[in-house]
């Protein structure tokens, strides 16, 4: 029996009027069917999205008809939604059966004739997905349709990502209330995470980013039961969740004055974010935005230590990751035009061997104005 806890995070209105983008998207290029496989893509389009145990497909007609191809069991989600989404017939594979041939004869059936099928192929990890072709002429790559749709968010999608902000930049200031000399990194991460889900974070995508020292300076390494020491530089990165729509945010603290360095790497990273709160807005060019960022480092004489772009896109999200860097990013050399209503998390941040990661961040959506936060908080280096 469906429930409270079934409902959709937006109005019905809303999905609609995303499956006819995409629509127009297909007519435009002369697509018949999409077979997607993106659980972030599926969810934007449905409302849908769950961790599935097997391969999950939704295939799309050009009319706006719909049907799922999943695991026998994982179609009990879409019989608890019967009526509240749009795409809510499927074809279930049982365990033990070759999903690629049901999957093969479902898209036979649904796309009768000469029709021009698309796939998506983008979902494939990187590493692997050139050496991935199409085997037959008409199917074709559909790989980015609708991560097009997706970079530009609704307001109702902004009022949850403000929300998950808020969760996120509390979880950090509980964490640094609770930091104490000796208490290890794992009872700060637990701090941290207790203080999302008492909040009223849903499921995150990935668990919170907490280490400190040099150690920091290892991308995405998090707790390890090690000790925190006076003057150490501590790492809290957290995104909290509300309906898969993520926001991160990161903090930097000490307990007692950290090294200068640290604290030099700090205020270089705080002007950049700065100039670009500044400086950024709609019309420009995702690489002229990077190059205000990033010049402000280089004038400082810290590009040596900026390895990675100064902002990413943010929304609806799904493990391993929290971001939508293949939706849209601030990067040099990408030159996408910044539109009102993107949200990234600005931050441009310094990894220094020896001495840690250290940035200024801030989740954001883009107005006509430039930048607002999503969190609500300030970025300081806290020291206590």
């Amino acid at each position: 029996m469906s429930t409270d806890f079934d409902r959709l995070p937006f109005q019905p209105e809303e999905y609609l009027a995303r499956r006819d983008a995409l629509r127009t998207l297909m007519a435009e290029r002369g697509i018949d069917a999409c077979v997607l496989n993106s659980t972030e893509n599926m969810y934007y389009l449905t409302g849908f999205g769950s961790l599935a145990y097997g391969a999950t497909s939704l295939i799309v007609r050009q009319d706006g008809k719909a049907i799922w191809v999943m695991r026998l069991t994982e179609l009990s989600n879409i019989r608890a939604l019967k009526g509240k989404i749009w795409a809510d017939e499927g074809i279930g594979v049982p365990d033990g059966h070759d999903y690629a041939t049901v999957l093969a004869r479902t898209i036979a059936d649904f796309a009768p004739g000469k029709a021009v099928i698309a796939a998506e192929y983008g979902t494939i990890q990187t590493a692997v997905s050139a050496f991935v072709r199409p085997k037959d002429d008409a199917i074709v790559n559909a790989s980015g349709l609708v991560e097009h749709l997706r970079r530009v968010k609704s307001a109702a999608e902004i009022d949850l990502l403000r929300k998950a902000g808020h969760i996120a930049a509390k979880s950090c200031q509980d964490g640094f209330a609770a930091l104490r000399e000796g208490m290890t990194d794992t009872e700060l991460a637990m701090v941290v995470s207790d203080s999302m889900l008492a909040n009223g974070s849903h499921r995150p995508a990935k668990m919170p980013n907490v280490c400190a020292g040099p150690r920091t300076a290892r991308a995405h390494v998090t707790w390890c039961g090690a000790p925190i020491s006076r003057g150490e530089l501590v790492n809290i990165e957290p995104a909290a969740s509300v309906f898969d729509y993520h926001t991160p945010i990161f903090r930097f603290y000490s307990i007692g004055k950290p090294s200068d360095r640290v604290l030099r790497l700090f205020e270089v990273c705080k002007e950049a974010l700065d100039e670009g709160f500044a400086r950024v807005r709609p019309g420009m060019t995702s690489h002229e935005a990077a190059r205000i960022f990033e010049s402000v480092i280089e004038r400082r004489g810290f590009a040596e230590w900026m390895v990675t772009r100064p902002a990413y896109s943010i929304g609806g999200s799904f493990p391993p990751g929290w971001g939508e860097d293949n939706v849209m990013a601030i990067r040099r050399d990408h030159h996408a035009i910044l539109e009102e209503g993107m949200c990234f998390h600005v931050t441009p941040c310094l990894y220094e061997d020896g001495v840690g990661c250290v940035g200024a961040s801030m989740p954001s959506v883009l107005t006509a104005n430039g930048f607002q936060s999503l969190s609500g908080d300030e970025v300081v280096f806290g020291v206590k």
